[in-house]
């Protein structure tokens, strides 16, 4: 029997009062030790692991249950982790021998049968589909302290797309340890009197990265092979995974996923049942406003291991919840820094206010089981303040013609947009991830985009400034050039042709398709791409192309619609970047096989909400084939993802407004007068603050951030061109040291201001 005094699945007062006292981030004076068992995931993950890389689906054998769910990706390995500098301590879950034993890995696997039978992945060898765990690194250098890597290597018999429900005893604490056990050894030589588990078998140490102490041969003891061999720090543990550890050979260029539930460290005696019980219902929440924000905060109670706060336009109640008709706008966990989350949802557009919103707030045990009683915790907000989003405006017929005419001459321009249109902005004030990283400096990858529209010839247009510091076209070679050129830098659009309140959506969630429908409420996915030698680029080759999402209802280029592109410069003629502009006639989007209805625009003093969504591709080397590396997208979704292209339900709602429907970002009363910067808020901050200024006039911004000794440690506009009013960016110092920080403006033609900020972890 083992003892229960540090159990995570019990919920022990003690061990919650314990854990209540640790911050967010972990340091090595604060390293959490999960004892000799710990639960990871039942319905959902523990809240004591930060880092979660899948995503929670339904069971496919019971749809009723909550799995995780890791997708296939070449060299990945996605999983449960903590900080990869500290980790967590295991090592009173292992033994030194077979004989002394330790926890054993309780899991239900289900690995997608297309998963089986590849190369060189059927034995304990390098090179193969694994549960891996990693320990903790500072570096990757011989003298650093490198990640190690222990392997389970999944049998092939384990991957037939059903469930399998395995007890895999930990190995011994050390790599000479295990690989006399598989050769039936102590590490002395004399035979093991306890035979290693035949599942402990498939566990190699198979060292570091980088041509550092692979190892991992049965049998011989890893210091023999490589004289930089470091051993596995089971007291530094950051992450149990699911290793892809391999990048699509010729021979097997796809993968499915690997699912798991009921994950834990233990023994037969762990018990489950607290990470599956509900607590009870929440009370006492508090619904206000904060300048355009909705916030919503509450107390916290040492019985509950967080928080959902659902949102949604119409009352939220416990039936709705259940059905899976409200979404969750936020978790929190029991040691947040603070309880409450603040909205900072943006309107369509201005006309829409005040547009009522109801939230509730259900606690969750430390596995997010809910209790959605939310009869006592919910309530409602109507703020007149909102922000107004960028929409797409009406261009009157004058403007329509020197769009039509620019883009026939070859010239690209935003001239004929209205001087009121406010543009899409892809930069840190309004961005998601949605494959790779965000950048650090938005002259990587950012930009700038007006959409607009024309009632009278029926056609959409887009002018766009992407700023991209190496640019890497599509060659403009193959069957298909617009259809790849995804793979390249290019700008790729997301819309549907319809009112999503008429398809059954939202103006706060937006579409409910969750993938692309065909008829009265189509979607479509639309990729703007130069074509051809960056050294000899011609402005009309372009590709404008279209898809419904299938090749059987349609796909292909724009036949009644045009791209020109050219770059884009700097003031001093710099290359930084390109520029397009784009026309299109709505019925481009429909093809004969599709049998969609046209897009209807709206009348003069009119507002149709559409789903709408900009991303930038961004390849960093032309000399490769599909060199993207990066795409960034306009969205505060937080569903948004990198499944945005073929799910209408991530994109923002976003409004098609008539030219008599004015605005209030564009009433002349409401426009600045001025240049003013204003005190970040909050302040003291951890570890994000809000930075908001104003500006008079369109121009370049630039928005740094210094230590008190003068060294910039954050960009977070960098010479971007802004629209004339109130923005606001979002600093995130999650990697900075506590202190005072300098945040400076630079605006116009010489206006500078500066402020003071602290951080405070």
């Amino acid at each position: 029997m083992t003892t229960r005094v540090t159990t995570i699945g019990h919920f022990m007062l003690a061990l919650l009062l314990l854990v209540m006292a640790l911050p967010m981030t972990a340091t090595a004076q604060d390293q959490l030790d999960l004892g000799d068992e710990f639960i990871v995931f039942v319905e959902g993950k523990n809240v004591l692991v930060p880092f979660f890389d899948g995503t929670n689906v339904a069971d496919p054998a019971d749809a009723s249950n909550t799995v995780a769910s890791f997708a296939y990706g070449g060299w990945a390995a996605p999983g449960f982790r903590w900080d990869g500098a500290v980790g967590v301590d295991m090592s009173s879950m292992v033994g030194e021998t077979v004989a002394e034993g330790g926890a054993t890995l309780y899991l239900k696997l289900f690995v997608d049968p297309v998963m089986a039978n590849q190369a060189g992945c059927q034995e304990t060898t390098f090179d193969c589909l694994a549960l891996t765990i990693f320990d903790r690194t500072n570096g990757n250098d011989v003298t650093d302290n490198r990640e190690g890597r222990l392997k389970w290597f999944i049998p092939n018999e384990y991957r037939d797309g059903q469930w399998h429900d395995l007890a895999i005893p930990l190995p011994p604490s050390t790599a000479a340890a295990q690989d006399s056990a598989q050769a039936g050894k102590n590490v002395d030589g004399t035979a093991l009197a306890t035979p290693l588990d035949p599942l402990a078998m498939h566990w190699e140490y198979v060292g570091g990265w980088s041509g550092y102490g692979w190892g991992g041969t049965a049998g011989t003891p890893q210091g023999a092979v490589d004289p930089n061999w470091q051993e596995f720090e089971w007291n530094g543990v950051r992450g149990l995974t699911v290793h892809f550890d391999w990048n699509a050979p010729a021979a097997y260029p796809a993968g499915g996923p690997v699912m798991m539930d009921d994950v834990y460290f233990g023994s037969a005696s762990t018990d489950l049942s607290s990470a599956v019980q509900a607590p009870s219902a929440m009370s006492g929440v508090s619904f206000s406003t904060d300048g355009a924000s909705n916030l919503i905060s509450w107390t916290h109670s040492d019985e509950y291991g967080g928080y959902n706060v659902y949102v949604d336009e119409d009352p939220i109640t416990m039936a709705r919840i259940d059905a899976g008709d409200v979404a969750v706008l936020g978790t929190v966990a029991f040691n947040a820094d603070s309880f409450e989350i603040k909205h900072d949802f943006q309107i369509p557009h201005s006309s829409l206010l005040p547009l009522p919103v109801n939230y509730a707030v259900a606690t969750t045990n430390l596995f997010g089981v809910a209790n959605t009683d939310v009869s006592a915790s919910s309530g409602r907000v109507e703020n007149t303040d909102m922000v107004e989003q960028a929409y797409v405006i009406e261009v009157d017929d004058a403007g329509s013609d020197a769009i039509y005419n620019n883009v026939g001459g070859g010239v690209v321009s935003d001239d004929g947009f209205p001087g009121k249109t406010i543009p899409f902005m892809v930069d840190p004030s309004h961005w998601r991830a949605a494959e790779g990283t965000l950048p650090t400096d938005p002259a990587d990858v950012s930009g700038m985009f007006k959409v607009g529209f024309n009632r009278t010839n029926n056609e959409l247009y887009v002018y766009g400034e992407v700023k991209d510091d190496v640019l890497a076209f599509h060659p403009g070679t193959g069957d298909n050039p617009g259809g790849t050129a995804w793979g390249y830098d290019s700008v790729e659009l997301g819309w549907g042709a319809y009112e999503v309140r008429d398809a059954g959506g939202s103006i706060l969630a937006g579409a409910p398709h969750g993938a692309y429908l065909r008829g009265a409420t189509p979607d479509y996915q639309v990729r703007i791409s130069w074509l051809g030698d960056e050294s000899n680029l011609d402005p009309t080759s372009t590709s404008t192309f279209i898809t419904t999402g299938s090749p059987d209802t349609g796909e292909g280029e724009a036949t009644g619609g045009a791209t020109v592109m050219d770059i884009l410069s700097d003031d001093a003629g710099a290359p930084i970047g390109y520029k397009f502009l784009t026309v299109f006639t709505f019925a481009d989007f429909v093809f004969s096989t599709s049998g969609d209805d046209i897009f209807t625009p709206p009348s003069a003093d009119a507002v149709t909400v559409v789903p709408f969504n900009i991303a930038i591709n961004d390849g960093d080397d032309p000399a490769i084939e599909n060199p993207r590396t990066t795409q960034v997208q306009w969205s505060t979704k937080p569903s948004a993802n990198n499944a945005w292209w073929n799910t209408p339900s991530q994109w923002l709602a976003v409004a098609f407004a008539g030219s008599a429907v004015i605005g209030v970002a564009n009433e002349d009363e409401a426009l600045p007068a001025e240049y003013a910067l204003q005190q970040n808020y909050p302040n003291p901050f951890n570890p994000s603050t809000s930075i908001e200024f104003s500006l008079p006039a369109a121009g370049n911004v630039n928005l740094t951030v210094y230590n008190v000794l003068g060294q910039k440690v954050a960009t977070l506009v960098n010479n971007q061109t802004m629209n004339t009013g109130k923005h606001s960016i979002q600093f995130d110092a999650s990697q900075l040291a506590s202190g005072t920080y300098i945040y400076r403006l630079q605006a116009g033609d010489g206006y500078v201001s500066t402020k003071m900020m602290m951080l405070i972890k």
